[in-house]
């Protein structure tokens, strides 16, 4: 019995972008938001002569539109996309393959299906956190920031978020929740990714560079 190694291009370039794009856009979006939340740094002299928070609110909402840009732009590559950049909630053996592969994952079995692409469990794991969770995280900063300014466009096509939590206070604790959810699926993110390179040397991390992945192939020899 041989094993062979074959490469397979998984992730185009399209969907890379969105990845690294996506990973800079919450780390600063995160960043901001608890500083906006929590603000730890006192400017010595009047208000008037320093505007640190202004410019972190800047950020904030400079990176929010890239982040909703980047966002509808993935939702354009699950249809145009390759057969990798689609999730496949809807097969039939999908939340099998979510167990199976959570209990390899806890170290409750040593067994797992090997995948190309990605399990069912990261599969869900983004669907869970960086869309529901990113479509909520964007309605409620959109409701926020359209309180700025009640004659506004964003106001009128987002005002209707703050009335169905109740009041704005409530809209930014579910939106500081949510942030604090994209932490948590970082931490997981990453625990699958190194643990998959790792132990299935299938290249999982450098595919999001090259876009490349290494597939296993069992052959027996003619011998």
């Amino acid at each position: 019995m041989s094993i062979l190694r074959s490469q397979v291009y998984v992730w185009q370039f399209p969907v890379r972008f969105f990845h690294w794009v996506n990973a800079l856009a919450i780390t600063v979006l995160f960043l901001t938001g608890m500083y906006i939340g929590h603000p730890i740094l006192e400017s010595p002299g009047e208000a008037t002569g320093h505007f640190f928070m202004g410019r972190v609110r800047y950020w904030h909402g400079l990176f929010a539109f890239i982040f909703i840009a980047n966002m509808l732009f993935r939702l354009y590559w699950f249809w145009a996309g390759n057969e990798y950049s689609k999730m496949k909630l809807w097969k039939k053996d999908f939340w099998r393959d979510s167990v199976r592969t959570f209990k390899y994952y806890t170290f409750m079995t040593h067994e797992h299906v090997s995948h190309v692409g990605h399990n069912a469990l990261a599969q869900l794991m983004y669907f869970v956190f960086v869309w529901a969770g990113g479509l909520l995280i964007i309605l409620t900063g959109l409701a926020m920031r359209g309180g700025g300014d009640p004659n506004g466009t964003i106001q009128a096509l987002f005002g209707w978020v703050v009335p169905l939590f109740h009041n704005e206070y409530q809209v930014r604790n579910l939106h500081h929740f949510l942030a604090w959810g994209y932490a948590v699926f970082l931490v997981g993110h990453l625990y699958m990714v190194l643990r998959q390179d790792i132990l299935d040397d299938d290249g999982t991390i450098s595919s999001m560079i090259n876009g490349y992945k290494f597939e296993l192939n069992s052959n027996k020899d003619n011998k």
